[in-house]
Order: structure tokens, then sequence, then C-alpha cells
């Protein structure tokens, strides 16, 4: 990065040695070496200079005590950087980000571009998630590996690779899509449809929808270069300049023997960074499959249970149409925070349900009564004593799936059929979350809104299930 001293990993591996040893130069070739980095990076995180100074200073007074703790000096880079993002989330959780922040000045003689491609790269990752745009941060401008981003992250190095190309790939399409909407409206007609008034920010979902009319689109493929060089755009953005008297004040807090209490109180207020799960990466696909193993033992018990439920007597065998839908007891929680927005269009699709009320099961039993020999029923409304009320029998539950595409919600809708229902999401299996209860009168529908557990990271593609008290379920599909 244009600005900053260049360091490679031999010297980080002597840095941790000095350190370890206790040299008294150490602390200040570590500043020299690192402090204009991590000082942009804490601004990053805390977005104020007083807070960004604190959390530099408190992060490498921690390295310096905690050293002897790195297993390896190879790990220096990827364990320098996740001390510092762990003190400043530490910092922002304990008193926020101040309303009266004040930002650090730019630093000089860094990667000259003009203000509108500023505009448009801030744009951009505006429209990327949190996360995202701290991995481009740390691999494109600190240029940390995938194994040393797994280390700040907590995560594994294979992950972190997933993790750095989809940013990559998000960022092409969110910097296309920020170009045309703002020189191509007059050339497609689609754009200002697609993208909104002018001004207005973009987000990812609205960035989603301008890159695939992009790559369908002969005009706007011309305009919009969608594999543009990201790590340029990166280095556009401006880098917060380090204080001038930050140097002064952390050697001196590292050294003079008056701070030591104050040392030792740093180092043991922090956590040490959360590492990712110590295992071998190919045990994975053992573990797995002994995982599998276990619940294919267990789906044959329960089916082997099943089987001889049903040549009891009174269990009904094969008389039972199997069309009534057993309702599911509620497991888990349900996230307290759902999407508030959905893709419009959003259909009931309905389901095919018995006309008779659902049962509930009583636990324990699994016995369904033997059904007896009755006259056949004759067709119209039943019987109604005279004065007597009209029947307020409950009625089903019919559920519609949705797909959030390039999303990260969507809603689900119900609706109640042939009578009164009272309903509540009972669970959600995959990686998202959903939430609702309420009472809807015959033919009324109401809507729950799904969204991925991870909203800012999407991967591929995936699905999940919303199942709800009634037994009903919805499918939920996503791709990205």
């Amino acid at each position: 990065m244009a600005g900053w001293p260049i360091i490679d990993r031999a010297d980080d591996q002597r840095l941790a040695q000095a350190l370890r040893a206790g040299h008294t130069s150490a602390m200040a070739e570590l500043y020299d070496a690192y402090a204009a980095r991590l000082y942009d990076y804490c601004h990053v995180l805390l977005r104020d200079q007083d807070l960004a100074a604190q959390g530099l200073t408190d992060s490498l007074i921690i390295v310096q005590e905690r050293i002897t703790g790195l297993p390896d000096p190879r790990l220096f880079r990827g364990w320098l950087y996740a001390v510092t993002r762990a003190e400043c989330l530490r910092r922002r959780a304990e008193s926020g980000i101040p309303e009266d922040r004040q930002k650090a000045r730019e630093a000089e003689g860094l990667v000259e571009t003009d203000e509108s491609t500023r505009r448009l790269v801030h744009a951009a990752l505006m429209a990327l998630g949190g996360q995202q745009r701290e991995i481009l941060d740390l691999t494109l401008r600190h240029e940390l590996d995938p194994h040393e981003l797994a280390e700040v992250l907590s995560t594994t190095p294979q992950k972190a690779s997933v993790l750095i190309e989809q940013a990559r790939n998000d960022l092409d399409d969110a910097f296309a899509a920020v170009v045309v909407a703002a020189t191509g409206r007059d050339d497609c007609p689609s754009i200002p449809a697609l993208a909104g008034p002018v001004g207005r920010p973009l987000d990812a979902e609205t960035c989603g929808r301008l890159a695939r009319h992009i790559g369908n689109c002969p005009i706007c493929g011309l305009r919009a270069n969608r594999k543009v060089a990201t790590a340029r755009l990166l280095h556009a953005m401006p880098i917060a300049a380090v204080p001038a008297d930050l140097r002064e004040r952390v050697m001196g807090t590292a050294t003079a023997p008056q701070y030591a209490d104050m040392r030792a109180t740093i180092a043991m207020r922090s956590d040490p960074p959360r590492r990712a799960a110590d295992h071998d990466p190919e045990d994975e696909p053992r573990r797995k499959a002994g995982v599998w193993v276990a619940v294919g033992a267990a789906a044959f018990g329960v089916m082997f249970l099943a089987g001889i439920l049903l040549l009891l007597p009174g269990s009904g065998g094969k008389e039972n149409s199997g069309n009534q839908a057993i309702a599911a007891p509620p497991s888990g929680s349900p996230s307290d925070d759902p999407s508030e927005s959905s893709p419009a269009g959003a259909t009931p699709t309905k389901t095919k349900t018995s006309h008779t009320p659902t049962p509930t099961p009583t636990p324990g039993k699994s016995k369904t009564p033997k059904p007896k020999h009755t006259k056949p029923a004759t067709t119209g409304p039943a019987p109604t004593t005279p004065g007597s009320p009209p029947s307020s029998a409950p009625g089903t539950l019919a559920v519609s799936g949705c797909d959030m595409r390039y999303s990260s919600h969507c809603k689900v809708t119900v609706t109640a059929q042939g009578g009164p229902v009272n309903w509540a999401v009972a669970r959600t299996s995959g990686a998202m979350r959903a939430s609702g209860s309420g009472d809807l009168g015959t033919g009324e529908s109401a809507y729950v809104t799904v969204s991925r557990t991870y909203a800012g990271i999407c991967i591929g593609s995936g699905s999940g299930t919303v199942s709800f008290t009634s037994g009903a379920s919805a499918d939920v599909r996503w791709s990205c």
C-alpha cells in the first residue's frame, strides 16, 4: 500500500522473536513497521481519531505483554491484527461510537485519484456488507493472506479464501452497478427503474438487479467493466494519518517502569483472540460421514418402530389416508430481528389439505382410533339445531414458500382455509431465521419475513424450511 512501510514475513518473525526476548528496541521497531497500518484499521473499526489512537496504543501493549502466548513466530502478522481487532471491538461494545466523533485527517503521499472515482468506489463499498468491506480492507490494503485473515476472523483458511473471492466478485458487480447508475441513465431506459432516483445510494439488492441487467444488456455491458482492478479501487480510498505525537505516547507507556501496573491491567482486561477449531481439515469429511451414519441409524430406527405401530390392532393400517397434517411442537427460539422488507409480488400457493379439522396429537400416544363402519356421509351442510349458532370449526393453514434470490430476505405467505386459524412459527432449518404468530379469519392471509442468518455473506445457493405449529412447512431458497 502506498505510504505504508514494506515489511515481509521474515521481518515479522524477527520482530516476534525480539519481543519475546525483551529487546529494548523491539517495541520501537514494531511501531515503525505497523503503526500506520494498524491506526488506519483501528480508525475503520472505531471511526474516531482519539478512539483509534487509544485502541492502537492498548493493542501494542497487549502484544508486548502477551507475546509469550504466540505459539509460532510465523503466525505473528495474523495474531497482531487479531489482537488489534479484538481490542477495538471491545472498546466499541463498551462505549459505542461517539455521536460527535472526529475523523482523522487523510494521510499524504498516497495514490492520486479524482474525487468522482472516489465517490463511485465509496458507493460500491457501501453496497456491500460490513464484513465484506473489512475482508477487502484486510486482504487488499493490509495484504493479509488467507491464513492470516482466518486468524483475524476466527475461521479456517479454506473458508477465508472463499470469503475473499466472494467479496472481490461482489465489489466488481457493485462498482459496475454504480457506474451504470451514474452514467447510463440516458442510454438505457431500464436503468432509472432499476436504480431508483438520482443520488439515492444503492443497496445490495439494487446492485444485484443492476449486475444481472448489465450481464444481459448490450448497451450497459459496454459501459461497465465488470472485472475491474479491485485492489486499485481500494487504494483509491483515503487512509487515516497516524497522529504525530502517538509514537512518543506509545513508547512511554510501553517502556516506563512507573507504568508497569498499567501495562499489566491492559493485558489482563483483554480477551485473547478466538482461534478456529483446532482440527485437521482433512478430518472434516470423516467427521461429517460419522454424523450421517448416526443420522441414518436413527432414521432407520424410527421407520422400523413406525412399521410395527402400523401393524398393531387399532393403528388404522392402510385405511389412514395420510392427508392430515401432524402438528409440530415448537423448538428453539425464533430471532427477534426479522428483516422488514421483501420482494414484491409474493402470492400464496394453496396446498392440499383435508376438509376435516386437523387433530392435535397427545404427547406419548401414537395410535389413531380404529375407523368405525358408518353410513356414507351425505353431501351438503351439516344439520344444525334451530337457533344454534353456525359452526366455527377451525380451518387449515396453507403456506407458500419464497425465493430470496440475490436478496437477504423474502416473505412466506400463510392463509387460513376452511375456517379461522391460530398460527405460529415453530422452527426453521438451514442458515436462516423467522418468527411470527397470529390469528386469521377464513380466507385471510399474513406474511412471515425470512432472512439469512449471515445477511452480509452469501456464497452459492442454499435452502431451508420454515415450520409452523400446525405442521405445515414452507420451502425457502436463495442463490448468490
